[in-house]
């Protein structure tokens, strides 16, 4: 119990030291916030003073002068020269006069000197900020200009190499007979056809593997009335076996068509193509696909026969495969009949 007691007594002693501690320190905050205000007191007073100190010289010169201080220089040389020779008294006056300085206790002088350094750290922080603007806009120049010197590098080097094989390949046609120009002119020839061949070999080829793999089932489903090519992926046999609804959407599975009637529907919508070459029926896959292979054979030998006579193709019907290349832009209907259809001549502006 007595323990707590002194512990008690002894917090409420050192609360009171620190309380007195605190206030003797805000008096003395209070005493120079007060002598500051005093100062400046006495400078505006002092300031006040010698204002009223000059206007009243200033009012004794007016009243000295007959006409008045001198604005501007007069046109009569008498009363020019009167107005110099004011002014020369008035420099004589001012030249022993010592200048006017605050007094040893204002605090002007550091009012002046905290003004000047405010201006000065606002002109350098305005400096700093328009100086990181500029720097920005040079590193981004810089920048462009160094991405501009890397590519004119890249096409002078370019050009320097192919200047240096060109004139290789001058000096070595110029060092060779006609004959040998001309065996190497038809090697080149020869080789040009053979990648041409083998390019058109690998096209044809990615060509029916896209129209067994994909096209096929789509034109035949478009043929059937389902969605058009391109609406529906993912099409077999059994979905085109089936059929489709007067909506165009697949019919169930589970109500197969027969066979008949199946055929029956082939032969209907593609005739004599709806059989290989041995006689044997086809799917609607197939039909579909061995239709659109005969109409761009069709079409190609029309582009690439001579004259303009049989650029056209007839067609025997409006089928899913014309309307497909119609849309994807590689073939186009006669303006005035669309039962005749052509390839679009896509090399014709380059050979023009």
């Amino acid at each position: 119990m007595a323990d707590s007691y002194n512990e008690a007594l002894s917090n409420i002693r050192k609360y009171a030291t620190e309380s007195q501690e605190a206030q003797g320190s805000q008096m003395d905050v209070d005493v120079d916030v007060s002598s500051i205000e005093t100062r400046l007191d006495s400078t505006l007073k002092e300031l006040q003073d010698r204002v009223k100190q000059q206007q009243t010289a200033l009012d004794k010169l007016r009243a000295a002068s007959p006409g008045g201080v001198p604005t501007a220089p007069s046109a009569d040389p008498r009363e020019r020269l009167r107005q110099l020779l004011i002014l020369k008294d008035a420099y004589k006056r001012l030249i022993p006069s010592g200048p006017l300085l605050p007094s040893r206790g204002s605090v002007l002088p550091a009012i002046l000197a905290t003004r000047t350094v405010q201006q000065t750290i606002s002109g350098t922080r305005e400096a700093i900020a328009s100086t990181q603007e500029q720097l920005e806009e040079k590193e981004a120049l810089l920048r462009q200009e160094e991405a501009n010197s890397h590519d004119a590098s890249l096409i002078t080097a370019s050009i320097e190499s192919r200047i240096e094989r060109l004139r290789a390949q001058k000096l070595a046609k110029s060092q060779q007979t006609t004959s040998q120009a001309a065996t190497d002119m038809i090697r080149a020839k020869q080789k040009k056809k053979q990648d041409y061949d083998s390019a058109m070999k690998g096209l044809g080829q990615a060509f029916e593997a896209f129209v067994d793999e994909n096209l096929a089932g789509m034109l035949a489903a478009e043929e059937l009335g389902g969605p058009v090519v391109g609406d529906m992926t993912g099409i077999d046999d059994g979905i085109l076996a089936a059929g489709f609804s007067q909506k165009g959407r697949p019919k169930s599975v589970k109500k197969m068509v027969p066979d008949s009637k199946r055929q029956r529907r082939i032969d209907e919508i593609w005739g004599d193509k709806a059989a290989d070459d041995n006689g044997e029926p086809l799917s609607e896959m197939d039909a579909a696909g061995r239709e659109l292979r005969e109409l761009i054979e069709e079409l190609f030998n029309a582009l690439v026969a001579p004259g303009d006579s049989g650029v056209y193709v007839n067609l025997e019907r409006d089928s899913a495969a014309s309307r497909f290349l119609v849309r994807a832009k590689v073939a186009q209907f006669h303006p005035k009949d669309a039962r005749k259809l052509r390839l679009i001549d896509f090399g014709r502006e380059l050979d023009g």
